[in-house]
């Protein structure tokens, strides 16, 4: 099974990629440094289909179908093998597991060799799009699986290309592509025809641009996903990114120049007297970049060119949700620097009325697009996307503890690891929050006004998993998971210490109306039904036996979570973390 580390010097590849069902046209090759592989060609093509299979639907950054062997720079070959053997290594025994572990490691260590050695010549090569996609790559497999010294390098990678893309003004379309140059302006200027090769260097103009658009949305993406679980500030700004939006996931994901024509008219195309119409790609103006986007997406009511654009492009929507849950984050710095304001009497304390309704406002309108019916392949996307609803939501009311904190964290996993023991009440926060909220009159601290979406957030993770998808989970979702479920767990123990307080001073229980009864009997209700054998609660149970068990039985579930998402290395290092409470 393991013939795949058996070395294979001198390696060629085979121009008709058996990944794919037929060949695809080559994207023109760009030099790129030339290595000895240590995979067979077998194992290459099964873990390059194993990489589009299972990490590829929830970051489309390479064009799939023009992705062959025979034309990719072998170094963004490599990487795209690399993350994809992640998958395929779960059946293997522990042996191959370790064998594969060490190759990935040297693999990846002279990927980043390569890509150090192409830049440091000529610090350009930066801005070709095949190098930021490979960088891209390397990035994410050093910050979500590496170790200390990986994620180092991983980060110092992401600053590395942030600062050359931002000298070589790629972060402006208009820098990287001039509208001379560009597949609206070709087929503006020439009608499409029925002619091939017209046909062909209009889609090739197109998969160009793309590409280019949707690698820098990854970055950007990137840097807010790495950063904001260190309670780092990510090193772009929106306003500084000026893209239109991506464009449809159909159109990205047309097999062919003919298919992606005929997409194209379908989605895009009005009527004219030509043989295939005038374009209108006029999508309106709040599509001309990312602040516009979620600008107008917290109106109220957004146009529909924009509504559009989102639901046909699911990596769009994600990247507009990423930028309002900064932008909440960006108000909670501010708030939590202002004098408290104990008259406040809403829940929603972060921002003003005004500010939360328009927040709202974007979270419903991304809420309908997500109850309808995702494709197949756009599942996982969704799934994100789900989940960042929550969590803006859920930050709306109860801000992360390590931003209020000041807690500045090394690493993702350093990170989490802080944020679960500031959960367990480890660590004292120092800031003036701590005082603040100890002189909070509200019992439930807000928790009740956002039990409905720790539930629905709960019950959407538990989902996933039962519907076998949780080991194709990214590992920002199991990032955004395992913060849900901090959130949860932290409520609960407020709830069980608000009652074992009114039992120690009333000798009774609390009614079953108060706040900390009626989150702890949600609450126990949701983790019975994850665990209905484990647990023997009922509504008419004894509430300090509930209490004692409470705790228990959301640490099983927690465990069940962490390993059912082993692939990448979060769900084991929390798994781990977790072990060691439990040992405490």
């Amino acid at each position: 099974m393991f013939a795949a580390l058996v070395p294979s010097p001198g390696l060629t590849f085979d121009p008709e990629n058996p990944i794919f069902d037929a060949p695809m046209p080559a994207v023109e090759s760009v030099g790129s440094p030339s290595v000895d592989s240590t995979l067979s060609i077998e194992a290459t093509n099964t873990y390059i289909k194993s990489f589009f299979e299972h990490f590829y639907p929830s970051l489309p950054l390479v064009h799939r179908p023009t992705f062959t062997t025979a034309s990719t720079p072998k170094t963004l070959m490599n990487i795209t093998a690399i993350i994809g053997s992640l998958y395929t290594a779960q059946s293997y025994s522990k042996e191959e597991q370790v064998t594969c572990a060490n190759w990935r490691r040297k693999a990846w260590e002279d990927g980043y060799d390569e890509l150090s050695n192409l830049t440091s010549s000529d610090w350009k090569e930066l801005g070709k799009t095949w190098v930021i996609q490979a960088w891209l790559l390397h990035i994410i497999y050093g910050a979500y699986l590496g170790d200390g010294s990986h994620y180092e390098m991983a980060k110092q990678m992401l600053r590395s290309l942030v600062d050359a893309i931002r000298e070589l003004g790629v972060l402006q379309q208009s820098t990287a592509f001039p509208l001379a140059t560009s597949w609206i302006a070709q087929s503006k200027r020439s009608p499409l025809r029925s002619e091939s090769q017209p046909l062909q260097e209009c889609w090739m103009a197109y998969v160009n641009e793309e590409s280019m658009r949707l690698s820098l949305y990854v970055l950007l993406f990137l840097d807010t996903q790495i950063s904001s679980p260190c309670n780092l500030r990510p090193l772009i700004s929106p306003i500084e990114f000026g893209w239109e939006l991506p464009y449809s996931s159909s159109l990205w994901e047309a097999n062919n120049a003919h298919n992606w024509l005929q997409r194209l008219s379908d989605e895009y195309l009005g009527p004219s007297t030509s043989p295939y119409g005038e374009l209108h790609l006029e999508r309106g103006k709040a599509t001309s970049s990312l602040s516009l986007a979620t600008q107008e997406l917290m109106s109220e009511c957004p146009s529909p060119g924009l509504l559009a654009t989102l639901q046909a492009s699911p990596f769009a929507t994600l990247c507009v949700l990423t930028n309002l849950d900064q932008l909440v984050r960006d108000f909670t710095r501010c708030y939590y620097q202002l004098p408290p304001n104990l008259s406040d009497p809403s829940a929603f304390h972060i921002l003003t009325q005004s500010q939360n309704r328009q927040v709202m406002a974007a979270i419903r309108i991304v809420t309908k697009m997500v109850q309808q019916p995702p494709k197949p392949s756009q599942a996982l996307l969704w799934h994100a996307i789900e989940l960042m609803t929550f969590s803006i939501k859920v930050s709306l009311c109860q801000p992360d503890e390590l931003l209020i904190g000041g807690v500045v964290d090394t690493s993702l996993v350093a990170g989490l690891a802080t944020a679960t023991h500031l959960t367990l009440g480890s660590y004292v926060a120092v800031r003036r929050s701590a005082p603040f909220r100890l002189q909070q009159k509200s019992k439930d601290d807000g928790a009740l006004s956002i039990i409905s979406e720790l539930l629905t957030g709960l019950s959407r993770i538990m989902a996933v998993e039962e519907l076998g998808f949780a080991a194709r989970e990214a590992p920002w979702a199991t990032v955004a998971s395992f913060r849900m479920l901090l959130m949860i767990w932290q409520v609960l123990r407020r709830a069980t210490s608000e009652i074992r307080k009114h039992i120690k001073a009333e000798n009774k229980a609390p009614e079953k109306f108060e706040p900390s009864m009626l989150i702890f009997s949600a609450l126990m209700e949701a983790l019975v039904g994850f665990a209905a054998d484990e647990t023997r609660y009922s509504r008419d149970s004894d509430v300090l036996s509930s209490l004692d068990e409470s705790e228990a039985l959301f640490m099983k579930i927690i465990f069940r979570i962490c390993q059912s998402r082993s692939v990448w290395g979060i769900g084991d290092a929390m798994e781990k973390l977790m072990e060691e409470i439990k040992v405490e």
